[in-house]
C-alpha cells in the first residue's frame, strides 16, 4: 500500500508517517516507479504499536530495539517504567521545593533548597553519616546509633514543610557550632562512664512529671514550692553524690535547643507523631536546672 493508504488505515498523518519511515522504525518494501513509498502488509500494525508506544513516551531508539527483536516489549515497558518513576520522584520534589519556597522572596533560599532535594538519598545520609563522624569518631556509642537510626529520610513525595525542615537539617548539621557543641556533649558524656542506672532514669521520668508542670505555670525555681520538687525527685533516686549545682551543670551541659530542634525537623521528615514537644522537655530540664541551683 502507498503512504496515503497507511494514512487512511491508521489515522496517521502522511507526514508523521514519512518521519517514523526516515526513522528507520516503519521501513518501506519498495517504491513505485514514481519513487512513492511501498509498505507491506504488517505496516499497519507496526505503525499502531509506534503510535501507541510514542504516546506512552517511548523513545525512538527503543521502539527500533522492539521492532528489530533485540529487545522485548516487556523489557522495554520495564525499562521505561524506571525512567518514568525516576521522572516522576524529581517532579514531585520539585514541585515540593517550589511550594515550599512560595512566601519567600530570597533566590538564595531558592537555590539552597533545590541543591539539597536534588541530593540522593545516599547523598543526604552522607551529611548524617559526616556529622556522626565529627562529632563522635570511632568511639562506640549509645547517643550516636541513635542518631544513626533515626536520620531522616525525605520521601519520595515529600510535602513542602518535609522539605523546608531537610534543609534546616541540613544547614544544622553543617554548623561549625552546632558540631562543637555537640562534640562537647559527647567528649563529656564519654569522661562520666557508664550509662545511668534504672533508677536514674526513673527520676528522669518523674522531673517530665513535676517539674514540667511547675516549668509551665511559672513557678519561681528560687521558691519553696520549687524546693519541694527538687527534694522530691531526690527522694526518688540514690542519695546524691555531688551537690545539687553540680547536677545543674550537667543538665545545662546536656541542654541545648538546637539538638531538640534536630529531633523536631526529624519528626516532621519521618512523619513521626512526638509525645511531648522538644521545646517544652528542655523548658522543664532548664527550670529544674535553675531550681537546683537556686537551693544549693
Amino acid at each position: 500500500m502507498m503512504i496515503g493508504q497507511l494514512a487512511a488505515s491508521t489515522g496517521l498523518s502522511v507526514r508523521t508517517l514519512r518521519f517514523y519511515a526516515d526513522a528507520g522504525v516503519l521501513p518501506a518494501q519498495g517504491r513505485t516507479t514514481s519513487g512513492y513509498r511501498l509498505f507491506g502488509p504488517d505496516a499497519v500494525a507496526r505503525a499502531r504499536l509506534i503510535r501507541t508506544l510514542r504516546e506512552l513516551g517511548v523513545g525512538l531508539d527503543d521502539i527500533r530495539r522492539v521492532l528489530g527483536a533485540e529487545a522485548s516489549l516487556t523489557e522495554v515497558a520495564a525499562e521505561h517504567v524506571r525512567a518514568l518513576d525516576a521522572q516522576i520522584r524529581v517532579l514531585r520534589l520539585q514541585r515540593a521545593v517550589l511550594r515550599a519556597f512560595i512566601g519567600s522572596t530570597d533566590p538564595e533560599e531558592l537555590r539552597r533548597m533545590t541543591d539539597l532535594t536534588n541530593l540522593t538519598a545516599a547523598q543526604r545520609r552522607q551529611i548524617v553519616d559526616d556529622y556522626l563522624d565529627a562529632v563522635f569518631g570511632d568511639s562506640p556509642s549509645v547517643v550516636a546509633d541513635k542518631l544513626a537510626m533515626g536520620a531522616p529520610e525525605l520521601p519520595d513525595d515529600p510535602t513542602p514543610d518535609q522539605v523546608a525542615a531537610w534543609v534546616e537539617i541540613a544547614k544544622l548539621l553543617r554548623d561549625p557550632d552546632f558540631v562543637a557543641t555537640s562534640r562537647r556533649m559527647a567528649e563529656r558524656a564519654r569522661a562520666e562512664g557508664p550509662e545511668p542506672d534504672v533508677a536514674q532514669f526513673e527520676v528522669g521520668k518523674a522531673v517530665g512529671e513535676l517539674a514540667s508542670p511547675a516549668a509551665r505555670a511559672g513557678v519561681d525555681p528560687a521558691s519553696p514550692d520549687a524546693l519541694a520538687i527538687v527534694e522530691r525527685l531526690e527522694a526518688l533516686g540514690p542519695t546524691p553524690s555531688e551537690d545539687r549545682t553540680c547536677i545543674a551543670d550537667r543538665i545545662e551541659a546536656f541542654t541545648d535547643r538546637r539538638v531538640g530542634r534536630y529531633w523536631t525537623l526529624v519528626g516532621i521528615i519521618n512523619g513521626w507523631t512526638p509525645n511531648q514537644a522538644p521545646d517544652d522537655i528542655i523548658d522543664t530540664w532548664e527550670w529544674y536546672a535553675r531550681a537546683l541551683r537556686a537551693h544549693p
